[in-house]
């Protein structure tokens, strides 16, 4: 948790004490909004909503067995 006081060693005393509480109501705002609708999703006997990345199933290959390999190209420079 970031402190007043660098905010205020960094913003001055006028305006650090003013972005300190912006902030921490915004995060404070966030974490409330999402513990409610969690509640709301249970006690609605909705499922509640899961993390908005989707999963991948499996292990992705780092190399996949068959490439297919791009067949050579003849560049022609112009001007030449």
């Amino acid at each position: 948790m970031r402190r007043l006081e660098n905010y205020v060693r960094k913003y001055g005393p006028e305006f650090g004490p003013i972005l300190y509480h912006a902030l921490q109501s915004q995060a404070a705002h966030a974490g409330v909004s999402a513990r409610l609708r969690r509640k709301i999703d249970v006690l609605t006997g909705k499922a509640p909503a899961g993390d908005k990345t989707p999963r991948v199933e499996g292990i992705l290959p780092l190399f996949p067995e068959e490439v297919p390999v791009p067949e050579p190209t003849e560049f022609v420079g112009i001007g030449a």
